[in-house]
């Protein structure tokens, strides 16, 4: 997966930001292995407010489980099945399974995103926090681009404070993959994820949990480009295009807000090892037009700016 990013990457691609060190100063001292429990009663006695509880368990969870990059590709669990003779009896077993999942995420260290997402609800639950497990869609490569899905690919927590819903990903939070590997680098983004730039990474299946943010229809989700944590922390906005899938038939024309003369802009395609300059880049009221042809043959552009990818757009 975007293989000439070998020669950039990247060491600035996930920053840390100052206002988890403090955060980080405590829960680095925590036993690796831990109960929901433990770690729980841990974080209550280090942290008072509830922001800096979350904070923890969002720093803590991010920082000590891997993602299960095996799991993943060849996925062992098999469909869940069992009996109940009223509601309460459900949500226990439900419960049951969820705290299955929990165990077995702080005991092995290792979990794709449902153990990351019940074991952040668990200790929630269990420091009095409200929250709920967000079922949904995202979008991490080209392939996703304009390629409607109706299964639901990953879960993530929205998490009440002070009256406010926030939402975060401790799973992308965590690292990502890069070449075919997991690589643990922990991004601050994924907590509290901006409203105005939710969906541009986040759907969640169940309407409400959209419309506590916006609105958009599934296929004008996944017929965006792909935009880059790195692009969405900065200040930088897509004026156009706004869909994710471009014509090779014509040179190719980007406008940036925001862009500063001084940013360094290169163009990646895949098939291809190397960055191209753009053919052409104009400011103007704040806003630059970035002009290029791609090659032929090439299913794949990302925008590089200061040596970061910054979105992605299929080519057909």
């Amino acid at each position: 997966m975007k293989q000439f990013l070998l020669l950039l990457l990247f060491t600035s691609y996930f920053g840390f930001s100052q206002e988890f060190s403090s955060i980080e100063k405590i829960t680095k001292d925590y036993p690796k292995h831990l109960s929901s429990e433990a770690l729980a009663k841990k974080i209550a006695s280090d942290f008072k407010s509830k922001e800096s509880q979350v904070k923890a368990i969002f720093n803590w969870v991010s920082k000590n489980i891997s993602y299960d990059l095996d799991n993943f590709r060849n996925p062992k669990q098999k469909r869940i099945r069992f009996r109940y003779r009223n509601e309460a009896e459900k949500q226990q077993k439900i419960n049951e399974i969820k705290n299955e999942i929990v165990d077995k995420t702080l005991t092995t260290r290792k979990a794709v995103c449902e153990g990351y997402a019940q074991t952040v609800a668990k200790i929630c639950n269990l420091l009095n926090i409200e929250n709920e497990v967000i079922k949904g869609y995202v979008r991490n490569s080209l392939n996703d681009i304009n390629n409607v899905r109706n299964i639901t690919n990953h879960a993530w927590n929205a998490i009440k404070i002070n009256d406010k819903w926030i939402y975060i990903d401790a799973t992308w939070a965590a690292g990502a993959v890069f070449n075919g590997k997991w690589q643990r680098r922990f991004n601050p983004y994924f907590y509290d994820i901006p409203k105005e730039k939710y969906f541009k990474t986040h759907l969640p299946e169940n309407t409400l949990w959209q419309l506590r943010v916006g609105r958009i229809t599934k296929e004008g989700y996944y017929n965006q480009p792909i935009y880059e944590s790195s692009f969405l922390k900065s200040d930088l906005e897509l004026i156009s295009p706004k869909q994710g899938v471009l014509n090779n038939k014509k040179a190719i024309e980007l406008k940036i807000k925001n862009l500063k003369p001084h940013q360094k802009v290169l163009f990646g395609f895949s098939g291809y090892q190397y960055a191209k300059k753009p053919d052409d880049i104009s400011y103007q009221n704040n806003i630059s037009t970035i002009k290029i042809t791609p090659p032929q043959n090439t299913r794949g552009l990302y925008l590089i700016i200061d040596n970061e990818v910054m979105l992605e757009f299929l080519i057909k």
